[in-house]
């Protein structure tokens, strides 16, 4: 039992995501909409474990690309019809709460659609909206051309400034040109968004992922960005080659922040803010100590998904993942952290991490992958197919260029298409679409590589990726340490072994992973004392062998646990 002193993070839960176009059709029309999400809901409910479901954006937005996927919002109080209906909402907010499953809305508080009622009025100059976003005059060259105010760049590719002719002046976007940026510098501003926020909450959901966050503010000054090697002038002008001083990661994001944690406050229930904060100031790399700073105190946010696990792209080694602990631990020392290695945005980790992986040993890693993202600290964003291994869509392999979605494969290259990570999830293996859905021009292509891996073939198996998920995320929530224990790697175990101890009052556990293609053996009584060894019942003397890939948890009170990837974890006293 470890010391009744021994500090403790705030508690952790596992979140499930899930993007309403790729989830399931209810009508036939090809799309996924809100009464495929109440259809399956039982699904995520058997991931026993998962506390809450976060949705991505149903709101109405504009149609085509300039929708980007559902973030550029044209009423956040309106639901797409091709989603449903606010009924259908509602049937699936309260159904989620029957079955135990909190319920998290996306929130897009950076910027709104181009056809938004603000923006339009915005650039009518009608009061009060005159300053809702960023505008400015720019400046002439010498050739007698526009500019725009500034060197900032938009993450999608080119400028980050699109003149507007009606208002005849340069408006800021982040991202694309139809999601105009929020001046959330502006109170009155920051009471607008507040107040569509709850809206919502007011409904019953309970918490939202915020998406952007580094994104919300900006220099009121509007001064140029430095260029991350000093170079200048360039030939590529692209966003990551800059350092982000004055357009995002900004101070005064944490006052906006404390005010979104007073209004969540205000309610009886608990109300749960997630932020997204993967962009950090050097060229948007290490979002770590930024996602910290938003997460801190009483005056936080409940938590940040950082990008330190969906940087990773390629199967980490032992010290990439000790680093990587060290680094969360110092920057979120009474927790917050959330850990998410896949979701709409970034290619899938079965297919992103194991690319260097022999075709033997895939299985094996994709299942310790899994064991690694559940004992990490912190909280755990499961993306929707996750829980079945799904790998990325290959383009054109899988999706023809044709039948892309996602507007970036155009701004910024096929190359960075998000479309191979959102293809329909795959239910049955017998039905068109595997039983996404009965249309001939689904939302994007199922992949015929995903057929094997349909839900309903993983069920029959006891052995599946699915039924390990589920015994994985059953374990885990029954294990104090790994909910709310901080982390300390244990950096003399040889490499390739990976060890770092969850240690809650409770209890104390050895989370021991070979990331090795190799058998590993280790005598783990030679690294730890006695009391250590009692605290996570470990034999004098007794050795251990990990398969390639494999896992081992040695732990005390409630449980002690071992497994190899090929096979669940076994509880027992």
């Amino acid at each position: 039992m470890a010391d009744k002193k021994t500090p403790e993070h705030r508690p952790s839960e596992v979140i499930y995501q899930i993007y309403p176009s790729s989830f399931l059709d209810s009508s036939g029309d090809g799309l996924g909409d809100l009464k495929g999400i109440l259809g399956k809901l039982d699904h995520i409910a058997s991931l026993d474990g998962v506390d809450a479901v976060w949705i991505s954006p149903f709101f109405l937005t504009p149609k085509g690309a300039d929708g980007d996927g559902g973030y550029a919002i044209t009423d956040y109080r309106k639901i797409d019809p091709k989603y449903g209906t606010m009924e259908d909402f509602k049937a699936v907010l309260d159904k989620a709460h029957e079955l135990g499953l909190r319920v998290y809305t996306d929130f897009v508080l950076a910027h709104t659609a181009h056809d938004h009622e603000w923006f339009e009025k915005s650039r009518n100059r009608e009061e009060p909206y005159t300053d809702y976003y960023v505008w400015h005059d720019g400046h002439i060259d010498e050739d007698g051309n526009r500019q725009p105010p500034n060197n900032w760049k938009s993450v999608f590719g080119g400028p980050a400034w699109s003149w507007d002719d009606k208002r005849e002046q340069w408006y800021l976007h982040h991202f694309l040109k139809s999601q105009p940026a929020l001046n959330n510098n502006l109170e009155k501003v920051q009471d607008a968004v507040l107040d569509e926020m709850r809206f919502w909450l007011d409904m019953g959901v309970d918490g939202f992922r915020l998406d952007a966050m580094p994104f919300a503010n900006h220099d009121p000054k509007l001064r140029n960005n430095p260029w991350r090697d000093g170079q200048w002038p360039r030939d590529q002008e692209n966003w990551e080659d800059q350092y982000f001083e004055h357009s995002i990661c900004q101070p005064q994001t944490i006052d906006f922040i404390a005010r979104i944690r007073e209004m969540a406050d205000s309610y009886d229930d608990p109300k749960t803010t997630l932020g997204e904060a993967i962009s950090g100031p050097d060229g948007g790399g290490d979002s770590v100590p930024v996602a910290a700073s938003y997460a801190e105190g009483e005056k936080g946010l409940s938590m940040c998904y950082t990008n330190a696990l969906m940087s990773i792209w390629e199967y980490p080694d032992a010290q990439r993942i000790i680093n990587m602990v060290k680094h969360i631990e110092s920057h979120f020392p009474e927790g917050g952290n959330c850990n998410s290695a896949s979701n709409h945005d970034i290619p899938r980790s079965a297919s992103r991490m194991t690319k260097n992986i022999a075709a033997e040993h895939k299985d094996a890693a994709v299942r310790q992958l899994m064991e690694l993202f559940i004992s990490l600290p912190g909280s755990f964003c499961m993306y929707q197919g996750e829980e079945l291994g799904l790998p990325a869509a290959r383009i054109p392999e899988d999706i023809p260029l044709d039948k892309l979605q996602d507007p970036v494969a155009h701004t910024k290259g096929l190359e960075h298409s998000r479309d191979g990570a959102r293809t329909p999830m795959p239910w049955d293996s017998g039905k068109k679409n595997l039983g996404f859905s009965t249309s001939d021009t689904p939302y994007l292509p199922v992949p015929n590589s995903h057929k094997k891996l349909a839900v309903d073939i993983q069920e029959k198996d006891p052995n599946s990726m699915l039924n390990f998920t589920r015994r994985l995320l059953r374990w885990r929530k029954d294990q104090p340490a790994l909910k709310k224990g901080h982390t300390r790697p244990v950096e003399n175990i040889p490499a390739p072994l990976l060890g770092f101890i969850r240690e809650s009052r409770e209890q104390s556990i050895l989370c021991l992973f070979n990331m090795g293609s190799t058998p590993q053996s280790i005598t783990l009584s030679d690294y730890f004392n006695e009391t250590q060894c009692q605290k996570m019942n470990i034999r004098s003397g007794e050795t251990v062998t990990l398969q390639a890939y494999g896992s081992a948890f040695y732990g005390g009170r409630p449980v002690a646990v071992k497994n190899t990837p090929r096979k669940a974890p076994k509880t027992g006293t």
